[in-house]
């Protein structure tokens, strides 16, 4: 009776070449021991990085002329109060 070990990693890679060369720094990490299968009809999706960074920064800087605009009306209000 053999022991079977199976273990799968994924690499974020741009090429077949770096994955493969990512898969062996993994592997001689691991104690070298096992081989790299490289399954090309698997191909796996990106994540959903549709929005970006610019999506946030526009929305942080909404909310930076909206607490802007807060602040500033509460301090006419304020100041008209005094007169």
């Amino acid at each position: 009776m053999s022991n079977l070990i199976v273990a799968q990693a994924l690499t974020n890679t741009a090429t077949r070449e770096s994955a493969v060369a990512a898969a062996e720094a993994i592997l001689a990490d691991e104690g070298g021991g096992g081989e790299i299968v490289v399954r090309p009809d698997e191909v796996h999706p990106l994540d959903d990085t549709s929005r970006g960074v610019k999506t946030y920064v526009i929305a942080l800087l909404g909310l930076l002329a909206a607490v802007t605009v807060i602040i500033v009306i509460t301090s006419l209000l304020a100041s008209w109060t005094l007169h």
